[in-house]
């Protein structure tokens, strides 16, 4: 689930990017960017993938997603809606945090970028706020399109029904260190979970005691190590199921389970119906 890394484009004498794809239908399979993504999805249904963490798609979803922060988005296939509409822009991370350490006003946004490295969904009411705030965006002089976005940040930070999708629980002034070696453990579940994983491994990769590990997850994730993975490997199930024909024993050796009544009673537990179930569901929408 580490997902091909993707390079956004520049634009020649801009801090910024922004583009809007009207499109029949989205798949985009698992990828990453070095930069900040803010994405508006509107006038389709789907689902969307943020680490490990599954939502589905409405007119008006808006997500902010971290940079390398592994995310997939899909669109239903039911014909209700025949042109898929999506907002997206992207910032550098040193630009933006460049523009915090020198405009003591823009210090809000640290927390707002700190939580997007765990994916942020806002309210339908911000996202069509936001919609209408980036509408002739690209007609508009450089100067007025970097108050836009500033605007744009702006409701971004008003939000208050606005949600993380990765559960972590964790102090705002995390500690730097902590929090780097919290992505290195989360780059290494996405890269390795097909295989079999304990805490030791994960200890010897981040370079701390198992019990350091343990502590880890129930302070920042409220569960444990193994129940986390789990959330993983059955997420990426379910998009293998949805967007691929692969058999399902192909797909449970894939996302690293070795026993497939195991798997079928802990995704039964998870989507509260069977893989095949989950299969013929998608596959009706």
């Amino acid at each position: 689930m580490k997902g091909y890394l993707e390079k956004v484009p520049q634009r020649i004498g801009a801090s910024w990017r922004y583009r809007k794809i009207v499109e029949g239908s989205k798949s985009y399979g698992w990828h990453r960017h070095k930069e900040y993504e803010l994405a508006i999805h509107r006038h389709f249904s789907g689902s969307c993938f943020v680490g490990h963490h599954q939502s589905e798609i409405n007119h008006n979803h808006m997500v902010l997603i971290g940079p390398d922060l592994p995310h997939a988005i899909y669109s239903n296939a039911d014909g209700e809606h025949t042109q898929c509409e999506t907002h997206v822009i992207w910032f550098r991370k040193e630009w933006v945090h460049q523009l915090i350490a020198c405009c003591h006003e823009l210090e809000p946004l640290k927390r707002l970028l700190s939580n997007a490295s765990h994916g942020i969904q806002f309210s339908t009411d911000t996202t069509e706020r936001a919609t209408q705030l980036l509408g002739g965006v690209i007609e508009m002089p450089p100067h007025q399109q970097l108050t836009t976005l500033f605007s744009l940040f702006s409701l971004l930070l008003e939000d208050k029904q606005a949600q993380q999708l990765i559960n972590l629980v964790a102090p705002v002034d995390e500690d730097e260190r902590i929090s780097e070696r919290i992505g290195r453990a989360e780059a290494f579940l996405m890269q390795n979970f097909a295989n079999d994983i304990a805490v030791n491994d994960l200890a010897e990769h981040l370079y701390i005691s198992e019990s350091s590990v343990r502590r880890l997850y129930q302070k920042h994730y409220k569960e444990s190590l193994s129940q986390h993975l789990k959330k993983i490997r059955l997420n990426v199930a379910c998009d293998l199921l949805m967007n691929t024909s692969l058999p399902i024993n192909i797909i449970i050796q894939k996302v690293g389970y070795d026993n497939q009544a195991n798997f079928n009673r802990q995704f039964k537990a998870y989507k509260h119906v069977t893989p095949t179930a989950y299969r013929a569901a998608m596959k009706r929408s």
